[in-house]
């Protein structure tokens, strides 16, 4: 137990150093991104998705601390994992690992997806450790077959994160139609 709480009070600690401003700050309170990669792409994520950025609001309205964390070493066949940590302080804390070997755009839905897991512990009360969270998975899930043992896959996650793509891939082509067109005239 000593070590769980010295690991989340070194958590906490190097998380607050992350909001690079008072505007970030919040997104950091509930959301922690164990990277300054993952605060950039939690940031862009807020910035480009109406869906990315209204999950993060419900996630920062809440009970859950949602550790995010990057994995070059996850197999390739998995894009992200959301895994138990503990309950302690009236909080249930989580966390959302993100493979590496993907592009900027694809790891912001992967954790679009992780996020919506995270929404769903969330919003079962009943879940608080790593036997009620297989038991939540077995009622709204069906197993998954990334490769690995206990793997649980909703339909409500696959579905959020094709949503933020579409979402980040309309923002990508407005932002290009926005851009001002450089014509260069030749003499």
């Amino acid at each position: 137990m000593r070590t769980l709480i010295a690991v989340l009070i070194g958590c906490l600690i190097s998380t607050t150093a992350l909001a690079t401003t008072p505007q970030d700050a919040w997104r950091e309170a509930r959301i922690r991104p164990q990277d300054p990669r993952l605060a950039d792409l939690l940031r862009a994520g807020v910035a480009r998705s109406a869906t990315f950025r209204a999950m993060v609001n419900r996630l920062e309205a809440g009970k859950m601390i949602v550790y995010v964390s990057l994995s070059p070493t996850m197999r390739s066949s998995l894009a992200g994992k959301l895994t138990w940590i503990t309950e302690a302080g009236g909080f249930r804390y989580v966390r959302a690992t993100i493979n590496t070997e993907q592009s900027a755009d694809q790891m912001i839905a992967t954790l679009a997806h992780e996020l919506q897991h995270a929404l769903e512990v969330s919003d079962d009360v009943s879940v608080v450790d790593q036997r009620s969270l297989l038991g939540l998975y077995r009622r709204i899930g069906r197993p998954s077959y990334s490769g690995i043992n206990a793997a649980w896959e909703t339909e409500a996650a696959q579905q959020t994160g094709f949503q933020v793509r579409r979402e980040l891939i309309a923002s990508a082509a407005a932002a290009a139609a926005a851009a001002p067109v450089n014509h260069h005239t030749q003499s």
